[in-house]
């Protein structure tokens, strides 16, 4: 087990304690965790717990390393997000064109505003409510 195991354990742990130098530590020994398989002395924090839970959770939600992660959120908008994101599709490419660069993104873009169109039509998804 590595230490990064370990101290995730210790994260949940009601014998915590922060040492400034060192990091987190066990409040019994005040040292690093040195278990391999299970620490005799873990007690679960049922508020830090739920606390790391929904972290995890709200971060897989947001899919911050997700290349479309902003198309996606348009999506979950239903009907306004695929109207809003077919504007913008259409000011992009338009204002490209004027000015004598062709984009090949925003027609992607309404394509993708279509479909959230029509999802949120069809699920009665008007403004944001999640699919």
């Amino acid at each position: 087990m590595t230490m990064d195991e370990r101290l995730e354990f210790c994260r949940v742990c009601e014998n915590r304690k922060m040492n400034m130098q060192i990091g987190m530590v066990c409040g019994l020994t005040s040292e690093k965790p040195t278990f391999t398989e299970k620490c005799e002395d873990f007690k679960m924090d049922k508020a830090e717990a739920k606390n790391v839970l929904a972290m995890r959770q709200a971060a897989e939600e947001e899919g911050d390393n997700d290349f479309f992660s902003i198309e996606k959120k348009g999506m979950s908008k239903g009907v306004m997000g695929g109207i809003l994101m077919m504007v913008i599709a259409l000011v992009w490419f338009v204002g490209g064109w004027i000015a004598g660069h062709i984009f090949f993104y925003p027609p992607i873009l309404f394509l993708i505003g279509l479909v959230a169109l029509v999802r949120g039509a069809v699920t009665g998804n008007l403004s944001g409510r999640k699919v």
